[in-house]
């Protein structure tokens, strides 16, 4: 079967990312679906009519809220609904990306175009799987998780609930990070499609080993951080000023513990510091000097 070519238009105004969608889909040709949210602001260069070539869809997020919270253990468990309260919640955007990835691996249409009003906030919505598995995992470890699923429908309502998001998240979070193409019909397209790369988790870091048996690992960011990274799991956090980036670790780094982060201007790239945690390695495998900083 075919493989489904992903584009999400973002920024300048609902006349300009119809346009920048039109482009998108008179390059790829064939079939399209365009899910957005000013379905009234086509291109006329499209067939939308039906039975055309291109199928446009709206994007409703109090639907599709409504429709995950009526498949919980408990629609009314107050967390759910703190975290459904808005059509700009982590958990609708969550929700949405869902749905395209759902589209996508039908494999029914050519291209599937996601498009998502302003800049910063297209940002938000692209770091949002991250963001909600975050909080997810701030809350019930996965390690809690695992324990209380194993008593089945048995297991804590909430934690069940909590399990679902984490699993939702991650699946997100995997095709966000996959190949979907950025495009940029606003302002400062370079540096805002950047921005969208690192809250996709598109990036990829570079890790090099010191003398000293430690490592720095970079991660490419158009703008520094607003406060220190943090690791959390086998995950990085990465916060900005309006959004929370939420990247994988590299697994060389599991036994590793971050001692410290820092911003080049120059090449544009968070410097994270780690070294070898000696409770987690051979007592031969720890370089000198480091035993006894544990803890």
């Amino acid at each position: 079967m075919k493989d489904t070519r992903v584009v999400v238009v973002m920024g300048g105004d609902p006349t300009d990312r119809a346009e920048r969608t039109a482009d998108v889909i008179s390059g790829t040709g064939g079939t399209a679906l365009v899910l957005t949210g000013h379905p009234d602001a086509v291109d006329s260069r499209l067939d939308s009519t039906e039975g055309g070539t291109v199928e446009v869809r709206a994007d409703d997020p109090v639907a599709r809220l409504d429709a995950y919270r009526s498949g919980a253990a408990d629609p009314h468990d107050d967390l759910l609904a703190a975290l459904a309260a808005g059509g700009d919640s982590p958990l609708s955007a969550v929700l949405g990306w869902e749905y395209a990835r759902r589209a996508t691996a039908a494999r029914y249409w050519d291209v599937v175009v996601v498009e998502l009003d302003g800049d910063l906030a297209a940002v938000r919505r692209l770091a949002s799987a991250g963001e909600l598995a975050s909080f997810v995992e701030s809350r019930w470890p996965a390690h809690v998780r695992f324990a209380s699923m194993a008593a089945g429908d048995l297991a804590d309502v909430r934690v069940r609930e909590a399990h679902r998001l984490a699993l939702l998240a991650d699946d997100v979070a995997s095709f966000l990070a996959g190949p979907v193409e950025v495009t940029v019909a606003g302002r400062a397209p370079e540096r805002t499609a950047a921005m969208a790369e690192l809250a996709r988790g598109g990036v990829r870091p570079q890790i090099e080993a010191d003398a000293d048996g430690s490592y720095v690992v970079a991660y490419p960011s158009p703008t520094m951080p607003s406060g220190p990274a943090a690791v959390d799991g086998d995950m990085v956090t990465l916060d900005h000023d309006g959004f929370r980036a939420v990247l994988p670790l590299p697994a060389l780094l599991s036994r590793c513990v971050l001692i410290g982060s820092g911003y080049d201007d120059e090449t544009g790239r968070v410097l994270l510091r780690f070294e070898p945690d000696p409770d987690l390695w051979p007592p031969n495998l720890v370089p000198s000097g480091f035993v006894g900083r544990a803890g």
